[in-house]
């Protein structure tokens, strides 16, 4: 019996690496004037027909008659995949090791996929149908028709709300049993939303007390409770930091009536002031030289083109310019940006050119300004996108131009599945739309550097700071005497009498200390013992306004003991963060007024921006912060910029150490003198003659690159090869060994029979950097060799290999290319 219908060939959630591949599906006949490739869907899956989410990527007609499942539900939204989006996908399939669901997910806003628990959605039946059904109940036929109604499956708190009756679940369950309806559980994907929580006592202090009462945990939770009565309104995480108490245990105080919890939307998207309008720029001649070089470009072809400017040189001006070129072809244009913490800044000035023609992408929007904003660029009200690495994703048509500013950094790669880099995004959606792709640094990566000199980029330069502004005068301190003196402060002499001296002519300084907390460990004096975070295989940091050792990878924290646990010996703080320097500067620079920024007070959507605002104004004297104030800032009364610890990111062990050394140093003493005065620099260290440290001093790339690259071909490390890296985890460490020694065995078997063209070393089993995270050990497996299909080939059998065999369930296995932290 023929039906001829449409088969739908879905991507769906829950098909793992080794399976994943188009499933059929059959479509019921009232979906099939509306079902479209690209549509998302609930479909059943697996032996037990549990709902699941997927992407249509195909829709067909039925040719012979099989024993199908039906399509259970199609969203009727805006959020779809293109055709550039399915090839996309595809490509993202191939080249990060993922399936195609991870990959098209990506694609999608995350608040999109925000809400877990159970829904409810219609049955594969015509809505009359299903009506007439129920008969004449009102109650239900008002329920069916809601649910039927929405666009998405709904919770049953939602049809409550939209129905008024209080007791719906009654008729929801009778909907189930009747087959009119269905029921899913945990069907999106939680993407981990980060509203801001304000704590504050619903009571007064000694009524809390009565509440709290007696018991094991009453002292934590009066801890908690005076802590907010203190502070009057604390956000939750702060309170969980200051105190040590658990987000269970702020829940709890919430139910028993002690503490009123609020959420509090703090981020909008920035709009221009009435009458205020950029002021009059004219390019210089070395910028104007390369805008119209890089004008020449947008021709409709794909070109790439790497912008080497020093700090200060107006790379911006010339992003601007060209944007404002592309907009007027009636193209579009994306902006990227590494932190989020750059976004404010970058966005008040776009916005003074392109006003509502701005949009914003990143993770700190909440789920509805995510989705708003989604929608206005997919209709085309939005023209200009800016944001962090998600933002390459962005849905508009006619893309002109993406621009990649401090293209080097490591924030453009993912750490997750998927594990793309924005960068190559980038190219495959510039070489889709005959877009130019540009990426600008002072310091650029030394992989974009050597494909600029092999001729890969267009290469253009721009050597001197905008209008003639000197660089600044950078001084390398030698703390190496300092150590042997005994003298245990962290800033220098040096530093201390400049920093004098800039604030008696009332100019400001920016510090770098690229750790936050207090001390980097606690250690016993007598036998050596240092506390270990319970669940990482990490020592804890101090951090003094808590007064609590924390772990800063899964945020485990225990108070500071004064005595070792082990011998009873002094228990005594060594290294530093920003909370130490804080304490110095206020101790030997009295009446200094410091902002600090670091994870720890950028706790918030906005907290960024109102600290650089402040900054900007003038309410401060010194920004003390970790790398977040190192590159993107401009402030017109910055003279003087110190690194206290140049040597910290040196020690991290990889290939990659240098160059992020390097970066960071020439990109935060380019904070300084951006104006007319002079800037001045220094850079605390005890690798003095280090290359990286003495080119970053003369901000000289052309040294650090000569020596650079020579190490990398001698390491046989990117550009000249890609390493390939496994990484296996679970909660048993010789179970995890054991997988990442038949990964090895497989790579080997490999490299000797079917794939010998390859042949190259295997590296591992080896211990990750950190050995046990949050209760997961994890080890790896790497080799090297080039991204070529052979290679990605191998890759999928491992992990198709791995995934069927029943000896791995409690461990997971990933694979990635060129990983930043090995």
């Amino acid at each position: 019996m023929s039906r001829n219908g449409l088969i739908a060939g879905v991507a769906v959630a829950s098909a793992v690496y080794a399976i994943d591949k188009p499933y059929d599906y059959l479509v019921p006949a009232f979906m099939e004037d509306r079902i479209r490739a690209g549509q998302r869907v609930m479909v059943p899956f697996g032996a037990g027909n549990r709902k699941t989410e997927g992407f249509v990527l195909s829709v067909r007609p039925e040719e012979e008659v099989r024993a199908l499942k039906a399509v259970a539900y199609l969203f009727d939204d805006e959020v779809a995949l293109s055709e550039e989006d399915r090839s996309l996908a595809l490509w993202m399939k191939r080249h990060y090791f993922c399936t195609f669901f991870e990959a098209a997910n990506a694609l999608i806003p995350p608040g999109m996929w925000n809400q877990n628990g159970e829904v409810f959605f219609p049955a594969p039946v015509d809505k009359e149908e299903a009506l007439s059904m129920v008969g004449s109940s009102p109650v239900k036929r008002e329920i069916l028709q809601a649910i039927y109604d929405s666009p998405r499956p709904v919770t049953l708190g939602e049809i409550e709300k939209q129905t008024g009756q209080k007791r719906a679940a009654i008729h929801v369950r009778e909907l189930l049993k009747r087959e009119l309806i269905q029921v899913s559980q945990e069907y999106r994907r939680k993407q981990g939303d980060k509203n801001i929580v304000t704590a504050s006592l619903a009571v007064s202090l000694e009524q809390a007390r009565e509440q709290i009462g007696n018991g094991k945990l009453a002292a934590r939770r009066m801890k908690a409770a005076e802590c907010v009565a203190q502070a009057g309104v604390l956000p939750v995480q702060e309170l969980c930091y200051l105190t040590g108490a658990s987000p269970g245990m702020i829940k709890t105080l919430e139910k028993i009536g002690v503490l009123a919890l609020q959420y509090v939307e703090t981020y909008r998207r920035p709009r221009v002031r009435k009458g205020e309008t950029p002021g009059q720029v004219t390019l210089s001649g070395a910028q104007q030289a390369v805008f119209d070089s890089l004008r020449d470009l947008l021709d409709g072809k794909p070109h790439a083109a790497l912008l080497h400017g020093v700090t200060g040189s107006g790379k911006t001006q010339i992003y601007i310019e060209l944007i404002r070129k592309v907009r007027a072809c009636g193209k579009t244009a994306v902006m990227l940006v590494p932190e989020i913490a750059l976004t404010p800044q970058i966005i008040r000035q776009f916005c003074l050119y392109f006003h509502d023609d701005v949009a914003v992408m990143h993770s700190s929007l909440t789920q509805a300004q995510r989705y708003d904003e989604y929608k206005r660029i997919k209709s085309g009200e939005a023209g200009v996108v800016i944001g962090t690495r998600t933002a390459v994703f962005a849905p508009l048509k006619d893309l002109g131009i993406v621009i990649i500013d401090e293209e080097q950094e490591h924030t453009y790669k993912s750490e997750n599945t998927p594990r793309y880099h924005a960068r190559e995004v980038a190219k495959f959606r510039c070489v889709h739309h005959g877009a130019l792709l540009l990426m600008g640094s002072a310091t650029p990566s030394v992989e974009s550097f050597y494909q600029a000199q092999e001729g890969r980029y267009r290469l253009y330069s721009l050597t001197e700071r905008f209008f003639g502004a000197l660089p600044p005068q950078v001084m390398i301190c030698d703390m190496r005497g300092k150590l042997r003196s005994g003298d245990e402060n962290e800033l220098g002499a040096e530093l201390i009498s400049l920093l004098e001296e800039t604030l008696n002519r009332k100019e400001q300084s920016i510090l770098l200390m690229n750790r936050r907390g207090s001390a980097k460990m606690a250690v016993c004096t007598s036998c050596g013992f240092i506390p270990q975070c319970g669940r990482c295989s990490v020592s804890l940091v101090y951090h003094s306004r808590n007064n609590r050792l924390m772990c800063h990878h899964c945020g485990f924290s225990e108070e500071r003991l004064e005595e070792c646990p082990r011998c009873g010996g002094k228990l005594r703080l060594v290294g530093a963060g920003t909370q130490k320097i804080e304490a110095e500067l206020a101790a030997r620079l009295p009446g200094v007024r410091v902002l600090r920024m670091d994870a720890d007070t950028v706790n918030g959507r906005t907290t960024h921006e109102q600290l650089l605002d402040r900054f900007d104004r003038g309410e401060a004297d010194i920004l003390l912060g970790t790398q977040m104030v190192s590159k993107g800032l401009d402030f017109e009364r910055v003279t003087l910029v110190g690194v206290v610890d140049a040597d910290l990111s040196l020690m991290s062990g990889d290939f990659y150490a240098t160059e992020r050394t390097f970066s960071l140093l020439t990109q935060v003493v380019g904070r300084a003198g951006r104006r007319n005065d002079r800037g001045r620099a220094v850079i605390q260290t005890f690798c003095p003659d280090h290359p990286a440290v003495r080119a970053a001093a003369s901000q000289d790339y052309g040294a650090f690159y000569s020596h650079e690259i020579l190490a990398r071909e001698a390491l046989d490390a990117p550009p000249f090869c890609n390493l390939f890296l496994f990484t296996l985890s679970g909660p048993e460490e010789q179970q995890v060994l054991r997988a990442a020694l038949g990964v090895a065995a497989t790579l080997f078997k490999a490299f000797s029979g079917e794939f010998g063209a390859i042949r190259t070393p295997v590296l591992g089993p080896a211990p990750a950097a950190i050995l046990k995270l949050n209760n997961r050990y994890r080890y790896t497996v790497s080799f090297r060799g080039k991204d070529q299909p052979l290679v990605r080939r191998l890759i999928h059998l491992v992990l198709g290999a791995f995934s069927q065999s029943g000896q791995n369930r409690k461990v997971s296995l990933s694979a990635d290319m060129d990983p930043y932290i090995l």
